[in-house]
């Protein structure tokens, strides 16, 4: 479980608002996150960071799990000895 954010809310929303704005200013977004950490009560680069991904994945702009792995690659990828994997046993 996580802990609870001593952030309210609305300061996080304000925040990844504040990143969007300023994104088209800078090369990057680590550029971005940091250029907005630096306002005072932003939080930190590595926690808007945080909050940007969950926007991001709660608003379907970013995925929000992993692609599977199809079953004949599952196969290979469990622990199997050598001789097992091409079928003949030794």
């Amino acid at each position: 479980m996580a802990w609870p954010s001593s952030c309210s809310l609305e300061l996080r929303r304000r925040a990844v608002r504040m990143v969007a704005e300023v994104l088209g200013d800078h090369p990057a977004e680590p550029a971005a996150l940091k250029a907005v950490a630096q306002k005072p009560g932003a939080g930190t680069a590595e926690a808007l960071s945080k909050w940007v991904r969950q926007d991001q994945t709660g608003s379907g702009r970013r995925p929000t799990a992993k692609p599977r792995l199809a079953p004949d690659h599952r196969d290979l990828c469990r622990s199997r000895t050598g001789s097992e994997i091409d079928g003949v046993r030794r």
